[in-house]
């Protein structure tokens, strides 16, 4: 697989050395300018960030779309038991809650049997309430609120993959382009000249493999009015993606994902407890998850 990092690297070198080369050697590179090669990587890093930002969009709407089935998936379990109890004297009505499943894993299936038990449910008796939160309705919410996630899960993914498939074919396009120049400048300097040599150590050819990340370490965690700030360190980590769950979310959403800053910081936020957790990752991959910690933001101190 195509290392973006390495390409783009790889690119910057040569513009480096190909500019030094215009500058002292009267050669330029006849298949492709300074200039061009300037504007390439531009837009390589362009194609990055849009990169990036397609994918924390998909993996919030997942992360999303898990909890909102983890929910249906606990009250589907409460419902079937309950409801044997409670229409344990009532053989029919019973009996519509002895044929729910429970025991369902994928997205899918667990929202087949929220519906199942959603029916039962409203069949049976729509007015018992499990408790103040956990109602009929409340489950039929959930049920929809899964459907949303799951056509805007589509969407993320397609939008996601195209933005990815362009990455890919112009980081292709740029690598080819490297080994390229390469073959030709080094054929045209010889070793032992001083621009041969310059460009044989500017320009890498290969890619030293990375140590695996370590597991991410958040500190200095700190709130001044509706402000957050905290640092992060992981061993071995060239980028970094921060989480967190704002008030009343029901879980963690990406606000950073694989930005190069080892700290975070947020203006605004609401009163309220907020979670973060962060991870760092290099080109070998993903380290650990950091532990979650958690800071309170008075409502005094908002705006």
């Amino acid at each position: 697989m195509i290392s973006i990092d390495f390409v783009r690297t790889r690119a910057q070198r040569t513009y480096d050395a190909q500019n030094s080369l215009s500058t002292d050697v009267p050669w330029v590179w006849d298949q492709k300018t300074v200039l061009q090669w300037s504007t390439d990587i531009t837009l390589v890093d362009q194609l990055v960030q849009a990169e990036s930002a397609k994918r924390a969009q998909l993996r919030n709407v997942t992360a999303l779309w898990q909890a909102n089935v983890d929910q249906i998936l606990a009250i589907t379990r409460q419902v079937a038991g309950l409801g044997r109890v409670r229409f344990r004297k009532e053989p029919a009505k019973k009996h519509s809650f002895d044929a729910l499943n429970t025991n369902a894993r994928s997205r899918t299936d667990i929202y087949t049997d929220g519906l199942a038990a959603r029916d039962a449910w409203q069949e049976v008796d729509p007015e018992w309430e499990i408790s103040e939160a956990v109602t009929a309705g409340a489950l039929g919410s959930l049920l929809a609120n899964c459907l949303y996630c799951l056509g805007s899960h589509s969407a993320k993914l397609q939008a996601w993959r195209f933005a990815a498939a362009k990455l890919n074919e112009k980081a292709a396009a740029l690598d080819a382009d490297n080994v390229a120049w390469y073959e030709e400048a080094t054929r045209r300097f010889l070793a032992g000249t001083a621009e041969g040599d310059m460009i044989r150590s500017t320009v890498p050819t290969t890619a030293r493999p990375e140590q695996a990340v370590g597991q991410a370490v958040i500190s200095n965690l700190m709130v001044a009015g509706g402000d957050i700030h905290f640092d992060c360190a992981a061993p071995h980590a060239t980028r970094y993606t921060y989480l967190q769950q704002a008030p009343g979310s029901a879980t963690f959403l990406v606000v950073e994902l694989e930005t190069t800053e080892a700290h975070l910081t947020l203006h605004g936020q609401p009163a309220g407890v907020h979670r973060f957790k962060a991870v760092g990752k290099n080109s070998r991959g993903e380290g650990p998850e950091s532990a979650v910690v958690e800071v309170t933001v008075a409502a005094s101190n908002v705006a």
